[in-house]
């Protein structure tokens, strides 16, 4: 077991390692020239001398390991750079905008945990019957709509025709609702067919046949036994989606006009930031790999006998 965890987490090192310079390599490697922006920002004519000065002032006239190496290191103290869109510190622009992106995704993530596990659960229990027929169509319905067209939906039919939310930015929760079930709509719907799968695996199994034999009724055996059992394969997709709401956040933020740091790399992106972008890829990666990790040990407390069948195995 000690092994197990001590390799997890050389395996995770090695892992943030290797992102760390995909994405440095990415954005370095990139079409985007931050210099070109730069300089028609300050109305100079782009003429050679002024490219290379420009360049040797951003350092990227070194070689690429030193980039790096500069790069990685001042990321490490928090020190991304100086965003060419902003003109401020990059760590300063997410400390301002990461505020709220992060109320945005706790009350996603808070809509994903509550209608996915009864949503999941309900399906499980009504299967093959109306209920489950009905979201079987709600489901295929939010993975397949994009998360753009769906925040449009909801501000033409709940700000406009039904004016129950404001077309800006509202403050407090009721400027978060139709965005967090933007957000978490399509998550949702996907979520529910796993918890519905995984619950209906864990009833075909021996414990079930004894539960029943005992007299436990379904509800029971549900809640009591099937449930905790069924939920490892849930909690690892719902840790991965951690990274994927702070990605879609960029497109729900910029719909609902929410100035969080999805917005901010949209903004960053089409002025070219490099720095900025380097810096949200690399946070946003980074938090992929936590939340991974975060779920095994999740897994390995809620139901422990997994990993030491797998051992046993």
């Amino acid at each position: 077991m000690v092994s197990h965890w001590r390799n997890r987490m050389i395996r995770f090192i090695i892992l943030l390692i290797g992102v760390s310079i995909l994405c440095f390599i990415l954005t370095a490697l990139s079409s985007i020239d931050p210099v070109t922006y730069i300089i028609r920002r300050g109305n100079l004519s782009p003429t050679p001398e002024v490219i290379e000065q420009v360049r040797e002032e951003l350092g990227l006239d070194k070689p690429l390991p030193v980039r790096y190496l500069t790069w990685i290191t001042g990321a490490l103290h928090g020190d991304f750079g100086e965003s060419v869109f902003t003109r401020n510190a990059v760590s300063e622009d997410l400390a301002m905008f990461f505020p709220a992106t992060l109320r945005l995704l706790l009350l996603t993530l808070a809509e994903i945990i509550v209608f996915s596990l009864l949503l999941g659960v309900l399906c499980a229990a009504k299967q093959n019957k109306l209920t489950d027929h009905i979201m079987h169509g709600i489901s295929l319905l939010g993975i397949c709509l994009p998360t753009f067209w769906l925040g449009f939906l909801l501000l033409i039919a709940f700000a406009v025709e039904i004016p129950l939310f404001s077309v800006t930015p509202a403050p407090g929760i009721k400027g978060l609702i139709l965005p967090s079930i933007t957000l978490a709509f399509p998550a949702i719907c996907s979520t529910v067919r796993l918890v519905r799968a995984s619950l209906l695996e864990e009833m075909h199994r021996d414990y079930v046949r004894f539960a029943r034999a005992s007299g436990m009724s379904t509800r029971q055996i549900i809640w009591r036994k099937a449930f905790r059992n069924a939920l490892p394969p849930v909690v690892t997709l719902f840790c991965q989606y951690v990274s994927y709401l702070i990605a879609g956040s960029a497109v729900v933020e910029k719909v609902f006009s929410i100035k969080g740091v999805g917005n901010y790399l949209m903004n960053c992106i089409m002025a070219a930031d490099t720095n900025a972008i380097g810096a949200c890829m690399l946070i946003i990666a980074t938090l992929y790999l936590l939340a991974e990790l975060a779920g095994e040990i999740f897994n390995h407390i809620l139901c422990p006998w997994r990993k030491e069948k797998q051992d046993v195995a």
